[in-house]
């Protein structure tokens, strides 16, 4: 059973964040639109880091049962079950890893204020607070997408209808 994690056809070249195929796991599907892999999780890592600034994506969750979204480092082990052990900021539906979010979500907006050592989660449909995370980070951030078998996740820009 296949994955499929994908970007807007019609703002790919806007889109916030563009994944990283060489990290995801071999049963993930990308759209063919976008440009150390995971072996025990379905996930894919972001292709560029942060480590300075804000930044802000918002990803269509609708379409998912079972998902994980937020902030790792790139030394995070992939390798094995240990992923989600250290380093890693994200929230969760149906699943046990970062913040559980127990409504079902259209779209959560990622907020990361790097240098104020915050990664935020919302609900961009009904403007609703989700979790924060803070902490001092001191590696380079990638943004990571964890979907459940039958499901998809799509990475929208902020404001996107």
């Amino acid at each position: 059973m296949k994955i499929r994690i994908k970007a807007s056809v019609d703002c790919v070249s806007s889109a916030p964040v563009i994944l990283d195929p060489n990290t995801a796991d071999p049963r993930l599907v990308l759209s063919d639109d976008l440009t150390k892999r995971f072996n025990s999780y379905p996930c894919v890592l972001g292709s560029e880091g942060f480590n300075s600034g804000t930044h802000c994506w918002d990803v269509e969750v609708k379409e998912s049962g079972l998902w994980s979204l937020g902030v790792t480092t790139a030394s995070n082990q992939r390798k094995g079950g240990v992923f989600f052990n250290t380093d890693v900021w994200c929230v969760s539906y149906r699943w046990t890893a970062g913040f559980r979010v127990k409504q079902k979500l259209d779209r959560v907006r990622v907020n990361l204020d790097y240098d104020g050592g915050t990664v935020s989660f919302s609900d961009p449909v009904t403007n609703t607070h989700l979790h924060t995370f803070t902490t001092t980070f001191t590696h380079t951030l990638f943004p990571f997408f964890r979907c459940g078998f039958s499901g998809s996740l799509r990475i929208l820009p902020v404001n996107s209808q």
